[in-house]
């Protein structure tokens, strides 16, 4: 499955042990193939300069992470912008990616994106209903 995370749900991911972890973790084994942009890449590190996320930038887990998202097969060039979250314009990169990269699911913990449910026939789950909806074995409805 071909799975596009917001920036949230990596840095849960990294920092945590729980559903985003074993999201990402299955990714890395090759389960699912990640999929970002070079301006999710960014943000990513633009976040996790805040000083609450302090923990997390000093994680061990960390540099593996970024070095792995860095890969040119996890990396797509968005061509067609969106629009389609005026509340928070930076949600629509998530949306990009996912087109551009011809995802299946966007995993997010952002209400705006949330809200959607589905965006052009990619589905948008919480990293608990992909982990479950995996459990399930299904992925698309």
């Amino acid at each position: 499955m071909r799975i596009v995370f917001d920036t949230n749900v990596l840095v849960s991911a990294i920092g945590w042990d729980g559903p985003p972890r074993r999201i990402l973790l299955a990714a890395a084994s090759g389960r699912h193939h990640l999929i970002t942009t070079p301006d999710l890449l960014d943000e990513l590190v633009r976040v996790l300069r805040y000083r609450r996320l302090q923990p997390v930038a000093t994680h061990p887990l960390l540099p593996v992470v970024l070095a792995w998202l860095h890969r040119p097969a996890h990396v797509v060039l968005p061509t067609t912008r969106v629009n389609a979250i005026q509340e928070d314009p930076a949600d629509n990169m998530v949306l990009e990616a996912a087109l551009a990269g011809a995802a299946d699911v966007i995993v997010s913990g952002d209400r705006h994106l949330l809200a959607l449910c589905e965006f052009q026939g990619v589905r948008i789950l919480t990293a608990r209903q992909f982990e479950a909806r995996c459990a399930r074995g299904g992925s698309r409805e």
